[in-house]
């Protein structure tokens, strides 16, 4: 076992040359400050999504006579250049009528439509699904108005999706 004789040698105490006090007490002064100045940003543009509950669990199987599907329509957002809507077209997916409905550039027509969609569907008592398929340019306070625009109008199941044109995936596939 190793015994150590060596004592502690005692050092002088070393007096610093700043005073720390007053730095530490401005230093609060200033949290405080903050503390009590600080404003956050309203919540911008969060959209709240939930996923539908799975029936049944995994061991459901779909009755393939079932047509009670709820209706599903697209809303297709054109954008220029410069990142505002140009264009708007809605479909119903599965409906007879193939041609898409021009909604113009205008958000005002945009949310008429939903409504009488939305009033439409409330009379049928079905719940409706809306996908939003929004170019990539178009700025995402757009997005958030279209999208509200949508909660709005009654639409709980709402997606909004990247629409991928032609460019886009010619771009995005290796080239030989």
């Amino acid at each position: 076992m190793l015994i150590h004789k060596r004592k502690r040698t005692q050092t002088d105490h070393v007096e610093p040359d700043l005073p720390i006090t007053p730095m530490l007490d401005m230093s609060f002064q200033l949290l405080a400050f903050f503390i009590m100045t600080f404003k956050p940003a309203p919540t911008e543009g969060q959209i709240m999504l939930a996923l539908p509950k799975q029936e049944g669990g995994l061991t459901a199987i779909a009755d393939p006579l079932k047509t009670d599907i709820p209706p599903h329509f697209i809303v297709r957002v054109v954008s220029t250049d410069g990142g505002s809507i140009e264009k708007m077209t809605l479909i119903e997916e599965g409906s007879a009528k193939a041609v898409p409905k021009d909604l113009t550039g205008d958000a005002k027509v945009y949310q008429k439509e939903l409504l009488d969609l939305a009033e439409r569907l409330k009379q049928e008592q079905k719940v409706g699904k809306l996908t939003l398929e929004i170019h990539p340019k178009l700025l995402q306070d757009y997005v958030v108005q279209l999208v509200d625009i949508g909660l709005r109008a009654g639409f709980t199941d709402l997606s909004p999706v990247l629409l991928e044109n032609k460019e886009n995936k010619e771009n995005k596939e290796p080239k030989n």
